[in-house]
């Protein structure tokens, strides 16, 4: 995807854009910047202050929507096909949520595609996400996807080789953590909750001196313990509703807790799993410039970052740009790359010209000598033609004339003709019998027919209707023999002209 693409991260505590330039050796991070947001309708300004901080345009927009508005439901449809399943879901998801199916927009990721195919549908209502869509608008950002929280950071982190095939990824935030379980590499699971104290969130107010020998150290992992018991029991309600023995190999975690020096060793002790905190940048290779680097923290960085990294309609997630909410198409160029473009264009169209003359010149050039050589063969064929003016017409003419007289039949009357005595065969041999001719050799005296059929008594018959032909004297069988499969009879007749 060409040009700058923002990936923009919202929800209830802060707002993150990440700016990357997509080019042949790959991504170069051109801006970040985080805000926080402050009050009901905080998000509007956060947004308007972090475009004072970076310059917000782009070329392609890839937003998210928070998970805590977003009903989830793991589902089997009789379908393989996405089509179908797009077209049916709708009314199955009305059936298990407290909205009328006009209320909501609907989306699905495929876990397992079979004749009963698994799936993770998503829904949001349609008056969150306008509020939504009515906020970015302020600062014109049209985002292509509208995806949700964290799930374009797991896609991101699934099309790598480290990660197991089953594992547990953890948004530890200030007040809201977001857990996402994904089996065989696909997303199954996702869940948003709300964190139980504050006293992480005031750990991590100043965005990396969290301090583990602070007074508060015992009511963070309290707060900790807490939420690892919560994806215990959810991991185990998933588990007991779909029959599946599923054992998560390891965590991967992010979000403002990571800021947190313990928190790998916390989870570590509750969950007792292995954990590593994400860190995007770092395994995809991104670069960026030095004063960005400086600035960075995946754990603040990284949900944002996987948007902008998001391939708009081929990743592993989620949009809820469907419907009244489509992304309308429109042809909107900016002047500089118009200009660019622009002189390419003259530049192939002046190549081409200068082809096509070229060209021309050449297929003039040999058309000229193609007359001269007609003219040349038409003189050598015909000398007695002393007056030419369409030399191509003119030979066409005189061999049809040549071909004319070439058909009579060798030996006989000028009103015998090739066709004629073809006719006469041809009608002769019934069309029930199964024969198919291969050769046949016309010469002043006798005409030779050879072929094959499926027995001898089918030869005998073609003998006897050509015997009445008053073409022929005598018809004989020169020979009748099966052919090496045993299955077919080659045959040669020999029709004695008659005179």
């Amino acid at each position: 995807m060409p040009g700058k693409i923002l990936g923009l991260d919202i929800n209830e505590d802060s707002v993150t854009a990440v700016q990357v330039k997509s080019g042949l050796k790959g991504y170069q991070v051109t801006a970040c910047g985080r805000v926080m947001v402050n009050g009901h309708d905080g998000t509007e300004e956060a947004l308007k202050e972090l475009s004072q901080q970076i310059d917000l345009k782009s070329d392609t927009y890839f937003a998210s929507i928070s998970g805590e508005h977003v009903s989830f439901r793991n589902l089997q449809m009789p379908f393989k096909e996405p089509k179908k399943i797009r077209q049916t879901l709708p009314y199955e998801i009305e059936t298990v949520v407290p909205f009328t199916i006009e209320e909501l927009v609907v989306d699905f990721s495929m876990i397992d595609r079979a004749e009963q195919s698994k799936i993770l549908a998503a829904s949001v209502r349609k008056s969150t996400l306008s509020e939504y869509m009515a906020q970015l608008r302020t600062c014109g950002i049209d985002p292509q996807v509208m995806d949700i929280r964290c799930v374009p950071t797991v896609a991101r982190l699934l099309k790598e080789e480290g990660p197991p095939d089953n594992g547990l990824f953890l948004e530890i935030g200030a007040t809201r953590n977001t857990m996402i379980l994904f089996i065989k590499r696909r997303i199954v699971l996702v869940r948003t909750f709300a964190s139980g104290g504050d006293a992480l969130a005031r750990s991590v107010t100043n965005e990396g001196n969290g301090d583990s020998e602070s007074p508060i150290a015992e009511q963070i992992e309290s707060e900790i313990e807490t939420f690892c018991t919560m994806v215990q029991n959810t991991i185990h309600a998933f588990k007991w509703h779909n029959n599946q023995n599923i054992h998560p190999e390891k965590i991967f975690f992010t979000g403002p807790g990571a800021l947190y020096e313990e928190m790998g060793n916390l989870l570590n002790r509750h969950l007792d799993l292995p954990v590593e905190q994400i860190n995007l940048r770092g395994n995809q290779k991104i670069g960026m410039d030095r004063d960005i680097a400086s600035a960075w923290t995946p754990a603040l960085m990284d949900n944002a970052l996987a948007l902008a990294l998001r391939d708009e309609g081929k990743a592993q997630g989620f949009d809820f740009r469907k419907g009244e909410f489509e992304v309308k198409k429109q042809y909107i160029g900016f002047k500089k790359e118009l200009r660019t473009w622009s002189v390419f264009l003259i530049i192939i169209l002046a190549f081409l010209a200068a082809d096509l003359g070229t060209e021309y010149y050449f297929v003039k050039k040999q058309h000229r000598m193609l007359e001269q050589n007609i003219m040349e063969v038409f003189k050598q064929t015909f000398p007695e033609v002393t007056r030419i003016r369409r030399p191509v017409e003119e030979m066409q003419s005189k061999m049809k004339e040549i071909q004319a007289s070439s058909i009579s039949i060798p030996g006989m009357g000028s009103d015998q003709r090739v066709l004629d005595l073809l006719k006469d065969i041809s009608e002769r041999v019934p069309s029930a019998l199964d024969v198919h001719v291969t050769s046949m050799v016309v010469d002043p005296e006798t005409v030779r027919i050879s072929g094959e059929t499926d027995t001898f008594n089918t030869v005998d018959s073609l003998k006897n209707g050509l015997e009445s032909s008053t073409y022929f004297s005598e018809v004989t069988i020169s020979a009748a023999n099966l052919d090496r499969s045993g299955k077919k009879v080659q045959f040669e007749l020999k029709l004695q002209r008659a005179r």
